[in-house]
């Protein structure tokens, strides 16, 4: 079997052009090109279909069925320099949010002294789950922008990250339900178990299916709806507490919706780059 590099080589010989044109024509250094040739790298998928665009040939004939999917599965999902450094930028707010809310949440669990022996004052399994959300987030979205940094971000990876907020957010649910059933001191209902539990549980297992791009196929559609529903619950969020917040927690509810927010949009923006590659496999 000729290899991607060997082909392009070729095909761009037949076609009359040099390596310096071909670059021009994608925007890239001629060196870029060389590497492609030699087989030391490989052009992301919606650069090797402008490649097939101007050489004049089918994605066929550029590529084979094996190599495309292997790019699919092991290229970044934002691979262009200023995709990923779009994606950095996003992953490095979401960080620092995440990172003052961590060590808000940690400082709750050491209560003031006047509150020592009183209710207020007790560690609950609730207090425990809370934390543990804000510091798993902080894990997820700092390994997120680590692998972004070194442009390592592969569709896998990419899905178990960004359905991190989802999963967690089931799990503290269901801890709170297991506490408030223990203590007897309330119940959940199944509107509360819908909106807590289900919905985030389904859109974790959902993020992960459409990323890892295999047997069970999901449709963009649906995480974009999934997008759609997160920014709808910031902007609840916002509404809901807006009229209550003193000076220090604006301040503090207004970074973590801000860290919150441009995960979303992370989301929305890795889903339609890997929509785009997935179609390119599909059509070849």
């Amino acid at each position: 079997m000729v290899k991607f590099g060997e082909k392009l080589k070729q095909l761009r010989e037949k076609s009359g052009m040099t390596q310096a044109a071909l670059a021009q024509h994608l925007y890239v250094t001629r060196q870029a090109v060389s590497r492609w040739e030699c087989g030391a790298r490989y052009p992301d998928l919606l650069t090797t279909k402008k490649i097939a665009e101007i050489l004049k040939v089918s994605i066929d004939e550029l590529v084979s069925g094996e190599e495309l999917q292997m790019n699919i599965e092991k290229e970044p999902v934002l691979a262009k320099p200023m995709s990923n450094m779009i994606q950095t930028m996003l992953y490095s707010i979401a960080v620092a949010a995440y990172l003052l809310m961590s060590i808000l949440a940690i400082k709750s669990l050491f209560p003031d002294k006047l509150l020592s022996g009183t209710p207020a004052g007790k560690i609950t399994l609730i207090n425990i789950a809370a934390v543990s959300r804000t510091l798993l987030c902080f894990l997820a979205v700092a390994t997120g922008l680590f692998f972004s940094v070194k442009n390592k971000l592969a569709p896998k990876k990419t899905g178990l990250i960004m359905s991190a907020y989802y999963g967690i957010a089931a799990a503290e649910f269901v801890l709170t339900a297991v506490d408030m059933q223990i203590k007897k001191n309330g119940y959940m209902s199944w509107p509360g178990w819908i909106d807590g539990f289900l919905i985030p549980f389904v859109s974790f297992v959902c993020i992960i299916l459409y990323f890892h791009n295999g047997k069970y196929k999901i449709s963009s559609i649906v995480i974009y709806g999934i997008a759609a529903l997160s920014v709808l619950e910031i902007l609840y969020a916002i509404k809901s507490s807006i009229n209550s917040l003193t000076e220090l927690s604006f301040v503090v509810r207004t970074i973590s919706y801000l860290g919150r927010f441009s995960l979303v949009v992370l989301l929305i923006y890795q889903t339609y780059v890997f929509a785009k590659k997935i179609e390119i496999g599909i059509s070849k």
